[in-house]
């Protein structure tokens, strides 16, 4: 790996270019030239192939052979700083307010009596607590991952799919309760919503897995759409409890839920659209 860098190293000098000139011209911070350059870390492949051709290289000069065997052909970092510091931003506050939710849940039905009445009752809430605390335990480790330099497309892949997959968990586990307690839960509603998880996980494992640049589109159309619903399912219900008592309990809780809900669903679509702008681009450069 120290003779990659010193390969770069040499190219970048025979060139007469600067660390700066070549981070500005691959799209990333001059910090992570040096890293490179000093063997640290390697780019991803996408950006070592826009690497070779910035410095009138190939690759394989850029290469030896115990490079090849553990270069990281996946995981390329997202080293450009102004997606970083987006990214992290979102990531805090995604975390933060799926944190507050959490901890608000927990306060208010706790210190409500009528909350725990039956069994059924009880672990609907427990159950719901539980996936908060798991989603919030999700996004602190993409916010300490961007934090640290170290954010992936399969770190990426594994916030995506684990929220999808707990969701998807959720809606069952729901319909198994609703099932026991005989409670009426439609069953084209929890088809659709297993349908529409599942569906997701589909779109988002094509998207990481494919060799080529794959189009984010589905990714967009599927949180979108999700996005547009939950908004609308709020304002309904906000019309809905204008006027009523419940109305002071929906604009704490519901809007909480509301709120943390979208976070995670902006932090989906950014998360993808920077990720597929890096790969087309330097794919376009190589």
């Amino acid at each position: 790996m120290a003779e990659f860098g010193e390969n770069i190293r040499k190219a970048r000098e025979e060139k007469g270019i600067t660390q700066q000139t070549l981070a500005d011209k691959l799209y990333v911070t001059r910090q992570a030239v040096s890293r490179w350059e000093n063997g640290s870390r390697y780019p991803d492949l996408l950006t070592a192939k826009a690497l070779a051709k910035s410095l009138d290289t190939s690759l394989d000069d850029l290469l030896t052979d115990d490079d090849m065997r553990t270069y990281p052909e996946v995981n390329p970092v997202i080293e450009y700083p102004v997606h970083k510091r987006v990214l992290t931003a979102l990531f805090a506050v995604a975390c933060s307010v799926n944190l507050i939710l959490t901890l608000w849940n927990t306060f208010y039905y706790l210190t409500d009596a009528r909350a725990f009445r039956t069994v059924y009752e009880s672990t609907i809430l427990i159950s719901r607590m539980v996936f908060l605390t798991l989603v919030t335990v999700i996004l602190f480790y993409g916010f300490i991952k961007s934090v640290k330099d170290e954010f992936t497309p399969q770190a990426a892949k594994r916030i995506m799919l684990s929220i999808v997959v707990l969701n998807l968990l959720g809606v069952l586990f729901r319909y198994y309760l609703s099932w026991r307690n005989y409670t009426a839960l439609r069953g084209s509603a929890v088809i659709a919503a297993v349908a529409v998880n599942v569906a997701f996980i589909i779109i988002v494992l094509r998207f990481f897995r494919a060799k080529n640049p794959c189009s984010p589109i589905p990714v967009y159309v599927f949180t979108g759409l999700e996005m547009l619903f939950t908004l609308i399912d709020y304002v309904l219900g906000l019309i809905a409890v204008i006027g009523t008592a419940q109305l002071r309990s929906y604009l704490t809780n519901v809007t909480l839920s509301t709120l943390a809900l979208l976070s995670v669903e902006i932090l989906f679509i950014y998360m993808t659209a920077v990720l597929h702008r890096k790969r087309k681009l330097t794919k376009t450069q190589s």
